[in-house]
């Protein structure tokens, strides 16, 4: 194992037990070496208990029971074991919120380079590309209703690593427990969520297929995923030789193997009607809302869900159209969620907002397309990447409202000060500084490179 791999079993500092590896003439009371021999075996909850113990005492941390030295049959009052687990288990979190761009750009560079979206710290196979933007009345969304069960969930043994301890012995079953419990975001809820089970590009257009999974299910697997990244270059080993559950899901484009819910990153492009030229949008995410947040991502962005438990609405909302203009009146106009917790279906027939958004988009002021499926080098999270452009009348008009925060974070229409509210150009200093140097989300890296790649159809339409 490594050196982190055990420090997490046992509950200790990897600093600890990378000491012990660095002296192994170090001579260890017979009650420790007990604990360790123990441990690599099938640990119990007398082990993590005694080791807790011994760890405290050889860290010269205070004694919990009393003041007297800690003996091998000793009860303490509170487990150190699940405080150190746990206090490990959050610094690699931080480390994870703070660095992880810069991760996913390292993790990235693990993969074949012939799956990189250009220079940015996304990945996605030539099938999962077309050639061309595909307008979205030409993709085709269809349901399996009985998708095949996942072979990695989240609870394998390679996934231990990274689930914390919750009381002596006993460790968090799942990675969204242990969120759950320990660094709960605002915004984290278990709703019901798209699963891709099937993707296919033909001659400008395009076929998915969706069944139903839950929210939880992709995080299970990709926030593992993630930490795991994150632990293994914070004890300086980023490397397929320390990433076991990686190299466990191994094909990250098997739709089979996990459960793979996409969300929507679309790129919002205000087209002005005279010379062509365009602007767009950005969120700065809020890391206390959101579970990957400090960053920038595009806006609107969001999972591919029904808008309401309703069986109605999983079937109605196997839209991605319907998707994107929930997320168009959330994120840019501040109207209430439908976050998926209501059982009542949303009426789009009366729906103001939507009917004037389709309007525009049956007579073409609205232009929404396909530019392909697309994976964080890091979670293995997906996303379908759409771009939306928008005549400046018809978008000045529909989002005159526009809101400068939402509940996932702050919106962004300039990158420097006394810029005009009308948004970001969409040019290359701008396309350039936002996926080379700027803390933009991989996903939406890769959604505005695919748009910067297609940019001259996409905004030359007459």
């Amino acid at each position: 194992m490594s050196n982190e791999a055990f420090a997490s079993r046992l509950g200790a500092g990897v600093r600890t037990v990378a000491n012990w590896e660095a002296n192994p003439d170090m001579v260890l009371s017979p009650g420790m070496q007990e604990v360790l021999d123990a441990a690599l075996k099938d640990a119990g909850e007398d082990v993590h208990r005694r080791f807790g113990m011994l760890l405290s005492a050889q860290e010269g941390a205070p004694a919990k029971a009393s003041d007297q030295p800690i003996g091998i049959s000793e009860q303490p009052s509170a487990d150190a074991a699940v405080e150190a687990s746990q206090a490990h288990w959050r610094e690699v979190r931080q480390y994870l919120i703070e660095s992880g761009i810069g991760l996913a750009a390292r993790t990235a560079d693990l993969y074949d380079p012939a799956l990189r979206v250009e220079n940015v710290p996304a990945i996605s196979p030539a099938t999962w590309l077309p050639r061309e933007p595909v307008p979205l009345d030409k993709l085709v969304v269809d349901w399996d209703a009985s998708p095949r069960k996942p072979r990695i969930t989240g609870i394998e043994a390679e996934a231990r690593p990274t689930l914390p301890l919750r009381a002596p012995g006993q460790a968090f079953t799942r990675y969204t427990a242990a969120i759950r419990y320990l660094r709960k975001p605002a915004l984290f809820e278990n709703r019901h969520s798209y699963r891709l089970t099937d993707v296919e590009w033909s001659h400008g257009a395009g076929r998915m297929k969706f069944g139903l999974a839950t929210f939880f299910d992709k995080l299970d697997v990709s926030e593992v995923l993630a930490h795991e990244s994150a632990a293994a270059e914070l004890a300086g080993h980023l490397d397929w030789a320390h990433l076991p559950f990686r190299g466990l899901v191994s094909d990250p484009f098997d739709l089979s193997r996990r459960i793979v819910n996409p969300g929507i990153s679309t790129l919002t492009i205000r087209r002005n009607t005279v010379d062509g030229s365009g602007t767009f949008f950005l969120l700065r995410r809020d890391p206390t809302q959101v579970t990957n947040g400090r960053h920038y991502s595009l806006l609107p962005a969001g999972e591919f869900q029904p808008a309401s438990i309703s069986p109605e609405s999983v079937s109605a909302d196997l839209d991605i159209w319907r998707n994107m203009v929930r997320e168009y009146a959330e994120e840019m106009l501040g109207q209430p969620e439908h976050d998926g917790s209501s059982g009542v279906p949303v009426d789009y027939d009366v729906w103001p907002f939507y009917r004037d958004m389709t309007a525009a988009r049956t007579v073409g002021q609205v232009r929404p397309y396909a530019l392909g499926i697309i994976l964080d080098a890091l979670s293995l999270n997906s996303s379908i990447a759409t771009t939306t452009v928008i005549d400046d009348t018809v978008f000045d008009e529909l989002f005159s409202d526009l809101v400068a925060k939402n509940p996932e974070g702050e919106v962004v229409t300039s990158l420097d000060a006394n810029r005009s509210i009308r948004g970001l150009p969409f040019d290359e200093p701008t396309v350039k500084r936002l996926t080379t140097r700027e803390p933009l989300g991989q996903t939406s890296a890769a959604c505005l490179t695919l748009a910067w790649r297609h940019r001259e159809e996409l905004l030359s339409f007459r």
